[in-house]
């Protein structure tokens, strides 16, 4: 689910990305940069924003609509980042950061319900660093290199699309379960119905821990 999101490894690589954007895009440096700023700003105000969505209609519905409003903002965001105005790639770092704020207000509610007690913190750590890796971490360099072959961001679009479209399918086979009870003693409930395609019961999971 974190593929939808390009991450930056380190400051080095921020620091050559923002060279490559000022060069791309004809702007001074500084003006890219309080313009990442205030994406930044609004990505904050809308992760809190989701967080109190995620409680009333749900964390699975906060991603989705998150990354929904992603799909749809793609290509839009790319015309304005390419069209060199500098008010307008204000607005496509604002437009970007919604979708992104609303996938990130609800992950830590959502990954703390979808694993038991028993091994939250391994499930969590584990699938969060995972999913940073491969969706985070080599997006800046294959945007780059399709920028390259293609000569235009047309592609990296398509890419991210692809990534938002299997985000969203993941995010889809997961059954909301906000509200479960958290604790050690309801570890069979924990265990199963995380996924909509997980058939067993609360009793069947109870016989086999008795056995």
């Amino acid at each position: 689910m974190l593929g939808a999101r390009v991450g930056l490894v380190d400051d080095q690589r921020f620091v050559n990305q923002v060279r490559q954007f000022q060069r791309t895009v004809g702007l001074e440096r500084t003006d890219v940069l309080v313009a990442v700023a205030s994406g930044a700003a609004v990505w904050l105000i809308v992760t809190l924003v989701a967080g109190f969505l995620a409680d009333k209609i749900g964390r699975k519905r906060t991603y989705q609509l998150g990354f929904i409003i992603l799909a749809i903002s793609l290509f839009p965001v790319f015309a304005l980042v390419n069209s060199g105005s500098l008010a307008l790639l204000y607005l496509a770092f604002g437009l970007f950061s919604i979708g992104l704020g609303l996938t990130y207000g609800p992950q830590a509610a959502l990954y703390s319900e979808l694993f038991p007690a028993s091994v939250r913190f391994s499930g969590v750590s584990i699938s969060y660093t995972i999913g940073a890796i491969v969706g985070g971490a080599f997006a800046p360099t294959i945007a780059q290199a399709l920028v390259q072959a293609t000569g235009g961001t047309t592609a990296v679009a398509v890419y991210l699309l692809i990534v938002v479209a299997i985000s969203f399918t993941a995010v889809s086979l997961i059954r909301d379960r906000a509200g479960i009870d958290l604790s050690v003693r309801n570890q069979a409930e924990q265990e199963v119905g995380a996924l909509i395609i997980d058939k067993r019961t609360v009793e069947s999971v109870k016989t086999a821990q008795e056995v």
